[in-house]
């Protein structure tokens, strides 16, 4: 039996009620990005009712405790030519658009837009990072099972080291950065790929 279980926020909310899901996000804690605890608290919801992206929440079978999220979302993605070696060039061709002067390629890509461990539920140590992204990977799949595409991507804050070996280790090539200013600083994200079978 598998050992986690998978559930729509909103499935959740309807099930449990709203409040349930209001004491559950007031509770986690991925304990190093609060930008990944706030979304949970403030949008999560309202944004998989709007239908703008899908957040899933992973409990533990064994004892219903929330061991973590994530948040998928399909948006367009533009990707420098530059930033690919050919055979990426050759997969990604298959799904993008190239723009006039051949620079960048526009595609429609799954977004994982959030994840986050639970630290509150013993330290994190319920589930790995790399299981909750294989779940979220297994998401995409039945998605892709029923609409196709086959390329993923995320963003990640520059400069963290640890965290761009873990998403190194789990197939993610990075293809690009983001400039952004997020609660009034200016901040800059890694922009990272992978081809999902």
């Amino acid at each position: 039996m598998n050992e986690y279980a998978v559930y729509p926020i909103s499935d959740v909310a309807i099930s449990f009620g709203e409040d349930f899901v209001r004491d559950l996000a007031g509770r986690f804690s991925c304990g190093r990005n609060d930008e990944v605890d706030g979304f949970l608290r403030s949008n999560a919801l309202e944004f998989t009712r709007r239908m703008v992206s899908m957040t899933m929440l992973v409990f533990e079978r064994a004892r219903q405790r929330c061991v973590g999220y994530f948040t998928l979302a399909h948006k367009p993605l533009s990707m420098p030519v530059a930033a690919l070696n050919k055979t990426q060039l050759k997969r990604v061709a298959r799904f993008a658009k190239p723009d006039a002067g051949g620079r960048c390629c526009t595609l429609s890509a799954f977004l994982v837009a959030q994840i986050g461990k639970n630290r509150n539920a013993e330290n994190g140590r319920l589930i790995s990072g790399a299981k909750l992204l294989e779940l979220a990977k297994d998401s995409i799949r039945a998605a892709q099972a029923r609409v196709g595409g086959q390329v993923v991507f995320l963003e990640m804050e520059h400069g963290n080291a640890k965290l761009a070996r873990f998403y190194a280790d789990n197939g993610f090539y990075k293809f690009g950065t983001r400039d952004a200013v997020e609660g009034g600083r200016p901040v800059t994200y890694d922009q990272l790929f992978l081809f999902l079978k």
